[in-house]
């Protein structure tokens, strides 16, 4: 891939990040406006019936997905759930505009932070090639199999928690879709790698089996996401809690890239780059976060 294509898929990848938490502010908005006593019966029809959180699921969920696919399949899982994270500067100039506020010094150095972030991360080159991929080795199929397991169960774990009062429900709530958010992500990239042949018909079984499984997980980690992130905003705020739920998602691509696909790093620089990148986004999201504001119109 040549270094044009290389970054402007980096360049869609925020894109799609920045439409997906436009959709966030929208979702929010709509739980702000049901009063606290009514968010524990018919929460969740409530939310389907307003058009307004609707056309937010629709920027979270669905309208993302080509730039999110398209990257992956360019780029690989590695660095597109950090390039997608970028969006979070959306969701906290929306969460101040919303309010009538002003962008403080610490928001401003957030945003620069995030940038800062976003290019350490291009720098750093370590896509994944998708398309072409070798799908018929059994280590891979391994790999990918223990490396879901393992989200799932850390999923569970955290459900049962919030459950039992371990700890800050909105909180455990926001990890848990982060993992399942991971899941997700993690899944689009086969299947962006294999949609291809899978469309034109000449898709080998490896291919076919991998396709399946990816619809299948990339859905269902996207609605159980949703689901267990929208019942977090019922106890919590959205910069904070939208900020802990891309926690799994930026420590997961070290892993992913040298243990689930074993690869080398390309360059000798290439790790420092996404570790810093990795350090420096956790550090904007603190800052982007830190006002604590809260998704919603002030009296």
């Amino acid at each position: 891939m040549d270094t044009l294509t290389y970054w402007l898929w980096v360049l869609l990848a925020v894109v799609g990040g920045i439409i997906a938490n436009s959709g966030v502010i929208m979702e929010k908005r709509v739980v702000n406006r049901i009063p606290e006593k009514n968010r524990e019966k018919h929460f969740y029809r409530t939310l389907i019936k307003s058009p307004l959180w609707v056309i937010g699921f629709i920027l979270t969920i669905i309208a993302p997905a080509v730039f999110i696919i398209g990257s992956n399949m360019f780029i690989g899982p590695a660095l597109v759930p950090g390039l997608v994270n970028s969006g979070l500067i959306v969701l906290a100039i929306g969460s101040v505009r919303i309010n009538k506020e002003r962008l403080g010094s610490l928001d401003y150095v957030g945003i620069v932070l995030m940038v800062i972030a976003i290019a350490s991360l291009g720098l750093s080159q370590l896509s994944i090639a998708m398309v072409g991929f070798d799908y018929s080795a059994p280590w891979f199929l391994v790999n990918t199999i223990v490396f879901t397991a393992v989200l799932f169960a850390f999923w569970a774990i955290l459900l049962v928690a919030q459950r039992v009062g371990l700890w800050n429900r909105a909180i455990l709530l926001s990890f848990a879709s982060g993992f399942m958010l991971l899941t997700s992500n993690f899944w689009v990239a086969p299947l962006s790698g294999t949609i291809i042949d899978v469309l034109s018909g000449v898709a080998t079984t490896s291919e076919w089996i991998f396709f399946v499984l990816s619809c299948v997980l990339t859905t269902l980690g996207a609605i159980l996401s949703t689901a267990n992130q929208q019942s977090a905003f019922k106890y919590g705020q959205a910069s904070i809690l939208t900020t802990l739920q891309q926690v799994p998602t930026q420590l997961a691509p070290a892993f992913i890239y040298l243990l689930v696909f074993g690869l080398s790093p390309p360059q000798w620089y290439s790790l420092p780059l996404l570790f810093a990148g990795t350090a420096l986004m956790f550090a904007s999201f603190y800052l982007l976060a830190a006002r604590k504001v809260e998704v919603s119109e002030k009296k």
